[in-house]
């Protein structure tokens, strides 16, 4: 996974030296070593991230959210992203509790943010993808939810959903060089939710898109005041 991108960056270098007095091929080489630098920069996060998990070096950091608010920051931060590639994109909130719920905010998103991103890597353009959160089980001091996550997408095989959460497994053998990715987003994601005490699952059909499911443990506080979250809310 490290030597692609660390091959392009050594190649495009020697390039852009020999090509020194032709600006448009040495500017085409530095749009190719930054693509090139990003990947690697995201690959080495992945690798960093799956070290500390497998380690037991990660540590939860429980704070106050309030549901509605958490979820317009994802949506503000992924919908300009799925417009631009000719997706909609849509939450669903069903929670209706005015309480705010604890929780590692930074884990959550970074869960969340890693399976839209996926959806709108494998979805092609007049797509969709859904984000439903739906309570399945609601206490005093806490409750359960479940994120699902819906797009019509390209799908995954039969054959190679058991494994979608295996380090550097991809739907299939062309899927990382046609669609980028290290194969550490799903089982980095994986390990974050059950680090959370929550599981995750996926359902999917060639062609015709995939589902994954997330469901999480929250504590839960105080009453807040009126709350956003009811039915499409904001989101639809």
């Amino acid at each position: 996974e490290i030597r692609p991108p660390m091959n392009a960056i050594v190649g495009m270098t020697a390039i852009a030296r020999s090509a020194a007095g032709n600006k448009e091929q040495v500017l085409e080489c530095l749009e190719k070593l930054d693509n090139s630098s990003k990947y690697l920069l995201h690959l080495v996060n992945d690798i960093l991230d799956m070290s500390r998990i497998e380690s037991g070096k990660m540590e939860l950091n429980p704070t106050p959210m309030l549901l509605s608010s958490f979820l317009s920051s994802i949506d503000e931060m992924v919908r300009m992203q799925a417009e631009a590639k000719g997706l909609s994109f849509t939450i669903q909130n069903d929670c209706r509790t005015e309480r705010h719920l604890t929780a590692d905010q930074l884990r959550l998103e970074q869960v969340l943010l890693n399976l839209i991103g996926n959806a709108i890597k494998f979805t092609d353009v007049g797509g969709s993808i859904t984000l439903h959160i739906h309570p399945v089980k609601e206490e005093d001091t806490g409750l359960a939810l479940r994120f699902s996550l819906a797009d019509t997408g390209i799908g995954i095989s039969p054959e190679v959903l058991p494994s979608i959460f295996n380090a550097f497994e991809q739907g299939a053998k062309n899927i990382s060089s046609q669609y980028g990715g290290t194969g550490l987003g799903l089982p980095i994601t994986k390990r974050f939710v059950e680090l959370m005490g929550g599981t995750i699952s996926a359902e999917s059909t060639v062609g015709a898109g995939s589902c994954f499911k997330v469901e999480l443990p929250f504590g839960c506080l105080g009453v807040t005041g009126p709350t956003e979250s009811s039915g499409m809310g904001k989101y639809a």
